[in-house]
């Protein structure tokens, strides 16, 4: 019994290696990297206008700001956080002398 689906198989098989041989021809390949060229000049063009434009000043300017204030924001946690633990240590030291005095007291009796 034949298969049905061979003559199938072999049109999708043909088609596509001539799909492929032609997709990898001289010519195509000189078509596509000439409008690649074309692309990025039209790229580079819109691109070059984009940085002169106020639109890209407000973005550096609106930028920069973002990162002060992550700078400022962060400078002041640090500083939270380096006074909360020279607090935590003032109160050590203190609990620890204390504990030494009333030792030293316990000894003298």
């Amino acid at each position: 019994m034949n298969d049905l689906t061979q003559p199938f198989v072999k049109l999708s098989t043909s088609n596509t290696e001539l799909v492929t041989r032609f997709a990898q021809s001289p010519e195509v390949a000189e078509l596509a990297k000439a409008n690649a060229e074309k692309f990025l000049d039209l790229a580079q063009k819109a691109f070059g206008g984009a940085a002169a434009s106020s639109a890209h000043a407000d973005l550096v300017r609106s930028l920069a700001e973002n990162y002060a204030t992550f700078a400022r924001e962060n400078a002041e946690n640090l500083m939270g956080l380096l006074a909360r633990g020279q607090a935590a240590v003032a109160q050590q030291v203190t609990a620890a002398s204390e504990r030494m005095a009333a030792a030293t007291e316990v000894k003298k009796r």
